[in-house]
């Protein structure tokens, strides 16, 4: 699956919101083929009438120092903005992959997400999700979420 985007989308002139959360506590997912949310990396928001804006792009990036284990090992994680997968995705995105007993790294991946602007309030929360695809546990500490909220403009660059 190919997901490509064909034109720039373009964030006004301002500033943009910023949300940061972290944890250091030590995760372990130890079932495999169920995509769960990763506790406390979840970050409110909602676009619309009455929000900070009728919609915008929002780009989100996710680091952790990250296990993986078992022989051999895959790991998936994706970042969801209102319960939909953010860009760029595609059915083959691994976050980690291992092929010793265990293996420890820092990682970090981005998302984006656009809103165009409507009236209408909608949920934009933004939650990180993990799959532990094969082997024996996929683990997460000291990690970091952070969310850029920039406000939509139509127009060129």
């Amino acid at each position: 699956m190919s997901d490509a985007l064909k034109d720039p989308i373009h964030a006004s002139g301002q500033l943009p919101r910023v949300a940061v959360i972290w944890n250091s506590d030590r995760y372990e997912l130890t079932t495999k083929g169920s995509w769960v949310d990763l506790p406390g990396a979840v970050i409110p928001a909602q676009v619309g009438q009455g929000t900070p804006s009728l919609g915008g792009l929002f780009v989100a990036t996710f680091t952790a120092e990250t296990l993986i284990g078992g022989q051999p090992s895959s790991g998936s994680l994706d970042i969801t903005f209102g319960g939909q997968d953010g860009h760029p995705q595609s059915n083959n995105h691994r976050y980690a992959t291992a092929q010793s007993p265990e293996e420890w790294g820092s990682l970090t991946t981005i998302r984006a997400f656009e809103y165009p602007p409507e009236a209408t309030v909608r949920d934009a929360t933004i939650k990180v999700k993990v799959h532990l695809g094969s082997g024996t546990v996929f683990g997460f500490q000291n990690w970091l979420l952070k969310v850029e909220r920039y406000p939509y403009e139509g127009g060129g660059f």
